[in-house]
C-alpha cells in the first residue's frame, strides 16, 4: 500500500470520528473508484453506506470487496451482519465463520443459540473403512438428517455426501482457503459433529476453537494409526508395528484436540491411548449394512481359495502371510488371491468366492474386513491379542493367528475344511448380534443427544 492510499484511508476514518458521515462517503466513494483492488476501501465504503441506512447497496459494495480478498475478516463480518439485521442467521453465521477462521485472532464473539432438538449431524474429514457412508445411512433410518465429508477420496470409491480430493490441490494456500470457506457452509448448517481420524474441517483445525465458542456438540472417533503409541502398543501385543513412530508429535495432537474436544469415541485398544487426554470416553463398534452383505454358500470345488486383502501389507503382516501360502503350496492344492487396488464394490465381490479369509496378523485386533467376511459367512483367520481377547464379547469366531504360527493355523484349515461350517453360522449371528448398522447408529443418537 503506498502512502498516499493510506493518507487516503487515515482521512477518510478522521471525518468519520468526526460525525462527518457526508464527507467521509463522499471521499470513499472517490477513493473506491480510484483504488479498485483495495479491499479495506470497499469495507470502509460500504460501512458508510450502513450508516447512511442504505444496506443493499452496502451488501454490493462489501461483496465487490470479498471478490477481491475472500479472506477480509471486516468485510465477511460487515456482511453477516447485514444478514443478521434480515433475521437470515444461518447465512449470516456463515460469513461470522469465515471472517474467524480466516483471521482465528479477530475480536469478537459470535452469539448462537443451538436447537439440539433437531440433530444435524456431519461426519467428517477422512473416511476410514466406509463407516462415515454407513453411519450416514443408519442415521438416516432413525430419521435423523446426516451428512458426511471427505477429503481424502481414495481408490476403494466409498461414496460420501461432500467430496474434496485435497491430494489434487497442489496449493497450501488454496486448499486453506477451499477448506474454510466449505467448512463455515457446513458449521452454520449443523449442529454435531462426528470427526474421524484426528482430522477436521480446516487443514489448521481452527474450526476447533470455533466449533467450542459455538457451543456445537463435537466428537472425535480415533480409529488406529492416528493415536496408537508404540511404547504402550507393544506392552498389549508384541507383535505389532505402528506406522507412526513420533510419539511426542502424536500425543501434542492429542492435548490440543482434547483441549477443544471432551469426548471420543474409541475401541478397547485405542482407549489406552487417550485416557490420558479425553474427558469422556465412550466405546463404539465399526458398523455394517448387512442387506448388503448376503451369506455365501461355501464352494464346491476340491481346490479352496483363501483371500487376504491388506490396505497396509507391512502393518497387516502379509510378509509372514505370504511365506506361509508359499511354503504351503509345496503340499497342497490351493488357490490364493491377494486383493489390492481394486474398488471395495470389486473387492467384496472377490471375498464371496473365497473358502477362507485371511486379515491381519499382527495388530492384534480385527477390523472390517474380517466384519464383511463374517458377515458373508466365511471363516476368518485374525490376529487377536491377550488383551483384546478380555474385551471382545467371548462368542467371537474368529480364528486368532500370528506371525509364529500363521503356516500351522493356515494348514489346519486345509486338513480340515469341513469344520469350517460352525465358524460359518457363528461369523454371521456374531455381526449381527454386535455390529449392525442400525444397532451402532442407535448408539451412536444416544452419545450425540449427552454430549
Amino acid at each position: 500500500m503506498n502512502n498516499e492510499a493510506m493518507n487516503s484511508k487515515q482521512t477518510i476514518e478522521s471525518y468519520m470520528k468526526q460525525n462527518n458521515i457526508d464527507k467521509a462517503y463522499e471521499l470513499a466513494e472517490a477513493y473506491v473508484k480510484a483504488s479498485p483492488n483495495d479491499p479495506d476501501g470497499y469495507y470502509l465504503y460500504g460501512y458508510l453506506l450502513m450508516l447512511k441506512d442504505q444496506d443493499q447497496n452496502a451488501s454490493l459494495i462489501f461483496n465487490k470487496g470479498l471478490d477481491i480478498d475472500q479472506k477480509n475478516a471486516l468485510l465477511n463480518f460487515s456482511i453477516g451482519n447485514l444478514l443478521n439485521k434480515q433475521h437470515k442467521s444461518t447465512e449470516a453465521l456463515k460469513y461470522f465463520c469465515k471472517s474467524k477462521l480466516f483471521n482465528p485472532s479477530i475480536d469478537f464473539k459470535i452469539s448462537l443459540k443451538n436447537d439440539f432438538n433437531n440433530l444435524n449431524i456431519l461426519f467428517g474429514s477422512m473416511e476410514i473403512a466406509n463407516q462415515m457412508h454407513t453411519s450416514v445411512k443408519g442415521l438416516k433410518k432413525l430419521g435423523l438428517n446426516a451428512k458426511s465429508i471427505n477429503y481424502y477420496p481414495g481408490y476403494l470409491g466409498y461414496k460420501n455426501d461432500y467430496t474434496l480430493n485435497l491430494s489434487s490441490i497442489e496449493d497450501f494456500d488454496i486448499a486453506d482457503l477451499e477448506t474454510k470457506k466449505l467448512a463455515s457452509e457446513l458449521i452454520s448448517e449443523n449442529n454435531v459433529f462426528h470427526l474421524f481420524f484426528g482430522t477436521s474441517l480446516t487443514l489448521d483445525h481452527s474450526d476447533l476453537p470455533l466449533l467450542k465458542e459455538l457451543g456445537k456438540k463435537v466428537v472425535m472417533q480415533y480409529w488406529g494409526s492416528d493415536v496408537r503409541m508404540y511404547s504402550k502398543a507393544v506392552k498389549l501385543n508384541r507383535y505389532v508395528k505402528v506406522k507412526n513412530m513420533d510419539e511426542e508429535q502424536i500425543k501434542r495432537h492429542l492435548e490440543f484436540i482434547s483441549y477443544y474436544v471432551s469426548d471420543c469415541l474409541v475401541d478397547y485398544e485405542l482407549a489406552e491411548y487417550v485416557k490420558d487426554f479425553h474427558t469422556n470416553i465412550h466405546y463404539i463398534m465399526p458398523a455394517i449394512d448387512l442387506s448388503e452383505y448376503k451369506v455365501v454358500e461355501p464352494t464346491k470345488n476340491d481346490k479352496p481359495l483363501i483371500v487376504h486383502a491388506p490396505t497396509s501389507p507391512e502393518f497387516k503382516g502379509t510378509p509372514y502371510i505370504l511365506r506361509a501360502v508359499e511354503q504351503l503350496k509345496q503340499y497342497y492344492d490351493f488357490d490364493f488371491k491377494l486383493v489390492q487396488g481394486v474398488s471395495h464394490e470389486e473387492a467384496v465381490k472377490i471375498y464371496a468366492k473365497a473358502d477362507l479369509i485371511i486379515d491381519q496378523i499382527l495388530t492384534g485386533s480385527y477390523g472390517l474386513f474380517c466384519i464383511e467376511a463374517m458377515a458373508m459367512g466365511k471363516p476368518v483367520i485374525c490376529y487377536i491379542s491377550d488383551f483384546m481377547k478380555e474385551k471382545y464379547p467371548k462368542d467371537l469366531p474368529v480364528i486368532s493367528a500370528n506371525p509364529d504360527n500363521i503356516k500351522e493355523t493356515i494348514e489346519n484349515f486345509l486338513r480340515n475344511r469341513d469344520r469350517s461350517e460352525d465358524l460359518r453360522i457363528k461369523g454371521r449371528s456374531y455381526v449381527e448380534k454386535y455390529h449392525d448398522m442400525n444397532l451402532i447408529c442407535s448408539d451412536l443418537y444416544h452419545v450425540y443427544k449427552n454430549l
